[in-house]
């Protein structure tokens, strides 16, 4: 009886597990105005992502290129599965 019902709660949980939904991260590319480097991504509409440690710098409320201190603009937009997936 016991082991029936330690299998029985273990096909429901496996189940559960595959009935949850993937996260979903939308994401939008940060390219500069005056290189046109691709200096990263703003994941969620919330956290800002550089490529490289220093290509994207924050000055109040703005953001620069950590190249050449042009102004970012927004690029690609898209939505993925997985942070592996972003771009």
């Amino acid at each position: 009886m016991l082991s029936e019902m330690t299998s029985a709660a273990r096909v429901a949980s496996d189940r559960f597990l595959a009935e949850q939904p993937k996260a979903r991260i939308s994401w939008v590319e940060l390219c500069c105005l005056n290189c046109g480097e691709l200096a990263g991504y703003v994941e969620n509409a919330r956290l800002v992502k550089p490529v490289v440690p220093g290509r994207i710098r924050i000055e109040g409320t703005r953001l620069r290129c950590g190249r050449c201190d042009g102004m970012l603009l927004s690029g690609e937009r898209g939505v993925a599965s997985s942070a592996h997936a972003v771009g």
